[in-house]
């Protein structure tokens, strides 16, 4: 997890977390310590993201709805401590404030692929170094409306082209923090979010970048095969199927034949929307009328072959889509 949170913010490349990762298969030792022994870090960054991965995984904890907490209280070791101790009654302070804040925070940037358009320039020059310990993890202070250094190095990260996860990872000052500084710099008109593209505008730039945003969703790779099974079927239906005999009127059985093979390739393709629409929204939508308000899919493909619209619900399992019976 640690190698992780080093890895995103980008102080270590792939090639030295694996090396790194080995030795400490071989020795057994704390992976930190192997990290600054090597000099692929300094203990001033080892302290910061640790101290970072802890206060991330514990404000977590207060979005849970419901779970089991154990709390065990025993003497802390300051030598084998890799950053000071972080009181408890702080941690409840500010999980309780996120929590609080947390729902505005998310509204305006909503997307974690999202980017930004820098609209007026913000002087950066000034900015000390984030491994200088200026910018800290909490001592963003109360800005009034003025930028301070935390804004200043969002602002920086914002106009270089990272997405919003880039930029909290490499930021350092953790998810809540790095989204309301974003929210801040939008508000005072220094940055304007440019939302990711959806629906077949993002599956045309998922091709072109070579498939990495088709590895990273899954559901956009059974959308692209969904695709290709659909045109071979409109090639059998309007060049093959004319030839096999007489035409579609004096043939009802065939014509129900073909509606049957086209629509079993279109449930599989709302099939990869509703997916798709999941890994967006986290949960299934209410109506098949929200695929076509995201840009998955279109009117016509809610019926296509049929007149009547696909009978959709969601269920407990997940969701039942089922052909009209038309």
């Amino acid at each position: 997890m640690l190698g992780n949170h080093l890895l995103r913010a980008d102080l270590l490349s792939k090639e030295q977390l694996d090396e790194a990762l080995s030795v400490q298969q071989r020795t057994l030792k704390r992976l930190g310590d192997i990290l600054v022994d090597g000099g692929q870090v300094t203990q001033p960054q080892l302290a910061q993201m640790m101290r970072l991965q802890t206060t991330e995984t514990l404000y977590k904890l207060f979005s849970w709805k419901n779970g089991s907490y154990e709390f065990s209280q025993e003497d802390v070791d300051p030598a084998r401590s890799t950053f000071d101790p972080i009181r408890a009654e702080s941690v409840l302070l500010e999980g309780f404030r996120r929590m609080d804040e947390w729902p505005a925070v998310r509204k305006k940037v909503p997307w974690t692929d999202a980017t930004f358009e820098p609209l007026k320039e913000l002087d950066t020059r000034d900015l000390p170094s984030i491994d200088d310990g200026g910018l800290g993890l909490d001592g963003g202070g109360e800005s009034e409306g003025k930028p301070t250094e935390r804004h200043k190095l969002i602002y920086k990260l914002a106009v270089g082209g990272k997405d919003v996860q880039k930029l909290v990872d490499a930021s350092r000052v953790g998810e809540f923090e790095a989204l309301k500084a974003i929210n801040d710099l939008i508000e005072w008109g220094f940055l304007k979010p440019v939302p990711p593209p959806r629906g077949a505008k993002a599956l045309a730039q998922g091709l072109r970048k070579g498939g990495k945003t088709l590895a990273r969703t899954g559901a956009l790779v059974r959308m692209a095969l969904t695709l290709m099974f659909f045109v071979a079927t409109l090639f059998v239906v309007k060049f093959v199927a004319p030839q096999l005999g007489s035409s579609r009127a004096e043939n009802p059985a065939r014509r129900g034949a073909v509606a049957r093979l086209i629509s079993h390739d279109q449930l599989v393709r709302l099939e990869s929307a509703l997916e798709l629409y999941r890994t967006e929204h986290g949960e299934y939508p209410q109506t098949l009328r929200a695929l076509v308000d995201s840009q998955l899919v279109t009117d016509q493909d809610l019926r296509y072959p049929y007149r009547e619209q696909y009978y959709y619900r969601r269920s407990q399992q997940g969701f039942v889509l089922l052909p009209p019976l038309d």
